[in-house]
């Protein structure tokens, strides 16, 4: 994808966000502004927009990924059993897509969130490598 003009992503920005709460919109848009993680949270359908159409990663099995995994979307809730659960939060952005496009946004997340957590790039470099480790060894 050729590179946009900051001017025609901010146009892009706000008509995929047109139809939401102003006030929550402005809330959001104020976070956005925050750091370069904020913004990536803010803006997922750029971070598909961009992905490229002709990459090995897109041969991976589809599954139903939530579309937005960063590390701020998992969390504890209640579930309608009463038991409280620590998993993921967040699903307004689900699609059915390759299981990897999850994986690829999940480690972004590393290295964008990395500076605001006081972590080096290498340390960031050792939490990615051990979140793919863990999902390797993982049985799912």
């Amino acid at each position: 994808m050729a590179k946009q003009s900051k001017q025609n992503i901010v146009k892009e920005i706000i008509q995929f966000n047109q139809g939401r709460d102003e006030r929550l919109l402005d809330l959001k848009y104020q976070a956005m502004r925050a750091n370069p993680f904020s913004f990536f949270r803010g803006t997922c359908h750029l971070f598909y927009q961009d992905w490229p159409e002709h990459c090995s990663l897109n041969d991976a099995p589809l599954a139903w990924i939530c579309g937005d995994l960063h590390l701020e979307n998992f969390g504890s809730f209640k579930g309608d059993n009463r038991l409280v659960y620590f998993d993921l939060n967040d699903f307004d952005e689900a699609v059915l897509a390759p299981c990897t496009w999850e994986i690829s946004r999940f480690l972004t997340s590393i290295f964008l969130a990395a500076d605001n957590l006081s972590y080096s790039e290498s340390e960031a470099f050792t939490l990615a490598k051990s979140a793919l480790d863990n999902l390797h060894t993982s049985s799912l």
